[in-house]
C-alpha cells in the first residue's frame, strides 16, 4: 500500500485479520483460518470522502462477509446491504470501487463493482476474474473499441458503478460482478487498485510477480516506485491453501 501523489490515502484494504488506511504498508502474514476475507477499496470524492467511502466498505465488509452464509447470493446481498447503509451514513457525493476475495472449503469466491481488479496468477499466465464497471470497459463490451487500446482511452478513469451515494441511481441499472471456482494448486491472487492496474499490464505484472508471486510483493512495489505512481496504490498477493 503506497500514497501517491494525492493529499491522503483514499484506498483501503482488508488482509483478512485487519483494516488498513495507511500512506505505506509492506506487510507478509500467514492465516490459519477456516474463512478468509481480503478486499481493496479505492475511495473517490475528494477531501475526506473518498477516504471515509473505502474505510465504511471496508469495515461493514469485514463484520458481515465472516458472519455469513458462503455463497454469492449472500454476498451480493452484503453489498447491497451496504450500499443502503452507506447512502444513509456517507457524505452525499462519495463513493468507493471495491474488490474482493473470499475463501472457504476449497472454494474461491470473487466480487468487485468499480475498477479494483482481481486477477489470477499461475506460472504462466494471469487471468482478470473481476469485470471493471467503466465507460471504456463498456465500450470495449460493446466492440466499439479493442482491449488493447483502453488503457490509453482518456475517459479510462470514468466509474460508473461502486458502492455509496454517488453511485445511488448506478445499482438501477448495474450489479455486482462476481465469479466463484475451486482452489487451484499453486495459483495466486492479486487484488489491486487502478493506481496498479493502469501503470502496469497484465503482461508486465506476470513478468514481475512470476515464477513465485508470494515472494515478489516487495519487488512490485519498488517497480511501482520506479515508474512513479500517479495515484495511490494498494495490492494484496495471496495464496489460498
Amino acid at each position: 500500500m503506497m500514497r501517491g501523489p494525492r493529499d491522503m490515502q483514499e484506498d483501503c484494504i482488508v488482509d483478512g485479520v485487519r483494516v488498513y488506511q495507511a500512506d505505506w504498508l509492506e506487510e507478509k502474514r500467514e492465516i490459519n483460518a477456516d474463512r478468509i476475507l481480503l478486499v481493496v477499496c479505492d475511495g473517490m470524492g475528494g477531501h475526506a470522502e473518498g477516504e471515509a467511502a473505502s474505510r465504511f466498505v471496508c469495515e461493514q465488509l469485514k463484520q458481515e462477509c465472516l458472519e455469513q452464509t458462503f455463497s454469492l447470493e449472500a454476498v451480493e446481498g452484503t453489498l447491497s446491504r451496504i450500499q443502503e447503509s452507506a447512502k444513509q451514513k456517507l457524505p452525499e457525493n462519495c463513493g468507493t470501487t471495491v474488490a474482493g476475495l473470499m475463501a472457504m472449503e476449497n472454494r474461491v469466491m470473487i466480487f468487485n463493482a468499480g475498477d479494483s481488479r482481481v486477477y489470477k496468477i499461475t506460472r504462466e499466465n494471469i487471468t482478470c476474474l473481476s469485470h471493471d464497471h467503466s465507460l471504456v470497459q463498456g465500450l470495449v463490451d460493446k466492440a466499439l473499441i479493442h482491449q488493447d487500446t483502453a488503457s490509453l482511452h482518456p475517459f479510462k478513469n470514468f466509474i460508473e458503478f461502486g458502492i455509496g451515494p454517488a453511485f445511488t441511481d448506478a445499482w438501477r441499472d448495474y450489479q455486482v460482478h462476481t465469479h466463484h471456482e475451486a482452489v487451484s494448486l499453486n495459483a495466486c491472487y492479486l487484488l489491486c487498485s487502478d493506481g496498479l492496474s493502469d501503470l502496469m499490464t497484465e503482461q508486465a505484472l506476470l513478468e514481475c510477480l512470476s515464477p513465485s508471486p508470494m515472494d515478489k510483493g516487495t519487488a512490485l512495489l519498488q517497480l511501482v516506485r520506479e515508474k512513479g505512481p500517479v495515484d495511490n496504490t494498494s495490492f494484496i498477493i495471496a495464496q489460498i491453501r
